[in-house]
C-alpha cells in the first residue's frame, strides 16, 4: 500500500495516525460558514499557548499567507484528508494573529479555506472539526468550560449540544 499511495499521492496508512479529540461526551457546536468571525472568537474560547491546526486549502494565495504564519509542528495531527496528500499549517493561537488572518480574508476573499481545523494544546486536541464551514459540527472538549463554549457557540450564531452527532 505504501508504494501505490505514494504513486498516487495519497498518504500512506501508517501516517494516517495522530491526536484526535478523546473526549467521550464533547461540546457540540453548529457549524459557521463565516471564517473571519470563527477565528475572532477562538483566542477567547482557548486556553493561552494553543496551535491551531488548518488542513487542506484548495487556495494558493491562502496556502501562502498560512505558510507565512506556522510554526513547526510540534506533533502529528491525526490527518481527515488521505487523498490527495493535504498541506497542513500549525499557526500559533493567539488574538493577533486570528485577527490578522481575520483581515487577510476580508482583502483575500476564499471561496475555500480548509477541510479540517484542530486545535491542541501541550499534545491535547480541545477542538476538532472536520469538514469545516461545510455542515458538520465541530467538537469541543469538556476541559472547556459550558461558559466559554456556550459564549463562542452565540458569537457564531451556532447551536450548543454534547456529544457526537
Amino acid at each position: 500500500m505504501g508504494f501505490l499511495a505514494r504513486l498516487f499521492g495519497a498518504v500512506p496508512k501508517e501516517e494516517w495516525g495522530g491526536i484526535h479529540l478523546t473526549d467521550a461526551e464533547p461540546w457540540c457546536v453548529g457549524p459557521t460558514r463565516d471564517v473571519g468571525r470563527f477565528v475572532r472568537a477562538l483566542p477567547s474560547l482557548m486556553p493561552s499557548g494553543s496551535v491551531v491546526y488548518f488542513e487542506d486549502t484548495a487556495e494558493a494565495h491562502v496556502a501562502r499567507y498560512l505558510q507565512s504564519v506556522s510554526v513547526p509542528a510540534q506533533l502529528r495531527v491525526a490527518i481527515g484528508t488521505i487523498w490527495p496528500r493535504p498541506d497542513g499549517y500549525h499557526v500559533p493561537l493567539t488574538a493577533e494573529t486570528m485577527d490578522k488572518l481575520a483581515a487577510f480574508l476580508e482583502q483575500n476573499p476564499a471561496g475555500f479555506f480548509c477541510t479540517h481545523c484542530h486545535v491542541y494544546r501541550e499534545g491535547v486536541v480541545l477542538l476538532q472539526w472536520h469538514d469545516a464551514f461545510i455542515k458538520d459540527p465541530m467538537y469541543i472538549s469538556r476541559t472547556i468550560s459550558a461558559d466559554a463554549v456556550a459564549e463562542f457557540a452565540r458569537t457564531l450564531g451556532s447551536s450548543l449540544s454534547t456529544g457526537f452527532g
